[in-house]
């Protein structure tokens, strides 16, 4: 009997599932301006990298898929807000609302359907780095490379990876 083939030393698992992202509001701080109050229908997927383990598997999919979803989920449905943009000015109310001024603009909008997120902007870029983060906080020291990926259209996006594993 030949013995069992090895696993590979390293394997890509993707997790790119149309069911997997979230719905928000948000606008864009750019040179010389901002963008109008707009949202999109965000598609979020995640790239876990390393090497396969003695059982030939790298990670379970499904830790990476609720992972995945529970930060998604946060999202869903609020208006996202830059926490660390100077150009953005957010204050609490006494009345459970928060007043948003940027440049000449002042908005309020009720506590519980925003998120402020600890981003200098809301941005693919900065919501796939802050899902990043999240997903790495709630997988703990996996050894793996991890990527996410935040497109805010079909085609339309930003990916952001770790440098290292875990």
């Amino acid at each position: 009997m030949a013995p069992d083939p090895a696993p590979p030393p390293h394997a890509v698992l993707d997790v790119d599932k149309e069911g997997i992202g979230f719905a928000a509001a948000h606008f864009s701080i750019l040179e010389g301006g901002s963008e109008r109050i707009h949202g999109h229908n965000y598609r979020v997927a995640l790239r876990a990298a390393g090497t396969v383990r003695r059982d030939g598997t790298l990670v379970d999919f499904a830790a990476l898929k609720a992972a995945l979803r529970a930060e998604c989920d946060l999202l869903d449905h609020r208006m996202l807000l830059p926490g660390e943009c100077p150009e953005v000015a957010i204050e609490r109310l006494d009345d459970g609302h928060l007043e948003v001024r940027e440049g000449s603009r002042r908005f309020v909008f009720p506590e519980a359907e925003v998120r402020v997120l600890p981003v200098p902007n809301t941005t693919c870029e900065c919501l796939a780095a802050h899902l990043l983060d999240r997903v790495r906080a709630r997988l703990g020291e996996l050894p793996v490379r991890l990527e996410v990926r935040v497109d805010e259209s079909p085609g339309q996006g930003a990916t952001v990876g770790e440098s290292r594993p875990g």
